[in-house]
């Protein structure tokens, strides 16, 4: 019973922050992609709208230098995945459109939410590739704003439930 206590008083004490969501819009296709909550994804976001020319390389990924630096926290990831977006160094722009298993060193940037289609979208070659922003739930409104919402707590997971609408404690909307 304690322990249920102290659960509900850390979910009702917690300080609700949202995350930056961005589109990736390849021709006529847009992707929505989740930003890292770090310092490379608040750099990344600054630089938004950003339309970059990405160049094909090994048949899994589109990169571009960047004309500045971001901050970076590289790790080795071990298994890239379809839509995720990296730094190679502090400067180049990775988007891995297959997954496999790679020695390589990246930063964290973010992710597609839903890599479905990135590869025929990207297709073979260099690529117009358009970064920008989407739209930011503050979760801190969410909660002020007199609609009533439930907070759930879902195999380790915060889940507000607000009218019809449903976010994570970061701040994404589930469709």
């Amino acid at each position: 019973m304690r322990r249920f206590v102290t659960l509900i008083f850390a979910i009702s004490t917690m300080t609700l922050i949202a995350q930056t969501p961005i589109h990736i819009i390849v021709g006529s296709t847009s992707f929505t992609a989740t930003l890292a909550d770090s310092e490379t994804g608040e750099a990344f976001a600054a630089l938004l709208p950003l339309t970059v020319t990405m160049n094909e390389l090994n048949g899994n990924e589109k990169y571009h230098y960047l004309s500045s630096s971001l901050p970076t926290d590289a790790y080795q990831p071990g298994t890239i995945h379809a839509g995720d977006l990296m730094l190679y160094g502090n400067n180049c722009v990775v988007l891995f459109y297959k997954t496999f298993n790679s020695g390589y060193s990246y930063t964290r940037i973010g992710a597609l939410d839903d890599p479905s289609g990135l590869s025929d979208a990207l297709g073979n070659g260099n690529v117009s590739v358009r970064f920008e922003k989407g739209e930011t739930t503050d979760l801190g409104e969410v909660q002020r704003d007199k609609v009533p919402s439930t907070k759930v707590l879902r195999d380790g997971q915060l889940f507000i439930l607000r009218g019809n609408d449903k976010y994570t404690l970061t701040g994404n909307k589930i469709k």
